[in-house]
């Protein structure tokens, strides 16, 4: 099997909740797209997996959805995920008579039941094995860990859907906690502010935009940027600019959320790996990470170094990688 994930038809899938990564070895990411799909319901079929069905999003006519099939890290709609599951096999599979074997990168917290919808879900979308990876191993493993050592690794994961922070050491979990709230809340959280304090109606987009540019945990200098919002006074569209200090205000209830789960593990710390991770600290990854100025919050917060990785977007998937070309993470891989 394990001669297999190292062959031209294996693949590693890290499916986020917002973005979709697949690794093959001996080339590295061979796709990374937004995890959406359109459905056409006047031909009841789906059409435009990835960037295409995401530019439609919020510009669609009423007869085309754009769906995603994953909701905070887990799939909510089945018959959405095969589908685009299986567009995405459709462009990496260069054999198509083969089905390719895939390990998919999952939050650790999944069910059992949410396990085995990421399964049926490949294997009707094309794959002919899937076997999975949490996504704790694929982070650190994507930061060059020896996570085999009997040595403590902690990895706090802030996805699009979930925070995840796990205390690794010789190839397991040894504690973790998780929190379905992460980047897309931190969204929310724009919206919603906007709409209460200065009734206006900002759109998603624009407030990933404002998140991504605006966004800093730290009230430095003000910057400003202009948008194009709805006023819910007038109901009429208009040009609004948006000051960082209200993005700030929008946000930090959420980041004092992510430090209180944060936390809450290291408070339950056995005594045994404390030495361990006040040595190295704890390592930041996830594309929500990114967040100006978190990975200085964390460590004022928790006293404790927080170290932002090399390659936050791309850490889990190339983890995920890693385990399939070196034996000795094979036991990381189940169903």
């Amino acid at each position: 099997m394990f001669a297999i994930l190292r062959s031209t038809n294996a693949f590693a899938i890290d499916l986020g909740t917002n973005n979709t990564l697949v690794y093959q070895p001996s080339r590295g990411i061979i796709l990374d797209e937004p995890t959406s799909i359109a459905f056409d319901n006047n031909r009841n079929s789906f059409f435009d997996g990835g960037a295409s069905s995401r530019r439609m999003w919020g510009k669609n006519p009423k007869y085309i959805e754009v769906m995603h099939p994953l909701s905070r890290g887990a799939i909510a709609n089945l018959t959405v995920a095969k589908a685009y599951i299986k567009e995405v096999i459709s462009r990496i599979a260069q054999r198509r008579f083969f089905k390719p074997t895939i390990v998919v990168s999952v939050p650790s917290d999944l069910t059992s039941m949410e396990r085995s919808a990421v399964i049926e879900a490949c294997k009707d979308g094309g794959a002919r094995d899937v076997m999975l990876i949490k996504d704790p191993f694929s982070a650190a493993l994507g930061s060059m860990q020896s996570i085999e050592l009997p040595k403590g690794v902690l990895v706090l994961d802030i996805g699009a859907g979930v925070s995840d922070i796990s205390l690794l050491s010789c190839n397991g979990i040894v504690m973790s906690k998780s929190l379905r709230l992460a980047g897309n809340d931190l969204d929310e959280a724009i919206i919603e502010y906007f709409k209460a304090h200065k009734r206006i109606l900002v759109s998603h987009n624009d407030a990933e935009r404002l998140k991504k540019e605006l966004g800093n945990l730290f009230e430095n200098e003000e910057k400003t940027m202009k948008i194009n919002i709805k006023n819910l006074v007038s109901r009429l569209p208009e040009s609004f600019v948006v000051s960082s200090t209200d993005v700030h205000r929008a946000i930090m209830p959420l980041a004092d959320k992510m430090v209180a789960l944060t936390h809450s593990l290291l408070s339950e710390l056995p005594p045994s790996f404390a030495q361990d991770i006040y040595d190295q600290g704890i390592l930041l990854t996830g594309g929500s990470s990114m967040l100006q100025g978190l990975d200085r919050y964390l460590s004022e917060k928790l006293e404790i170094q927080v170290n932002l990785v090399e390659n936050p977007l791309h850490n889990i998937i190339l983890g995920a990688g890693r385990a399939m070309e070196e034996t000795r993470y094979s036991s990381l891989l189940g169903t």
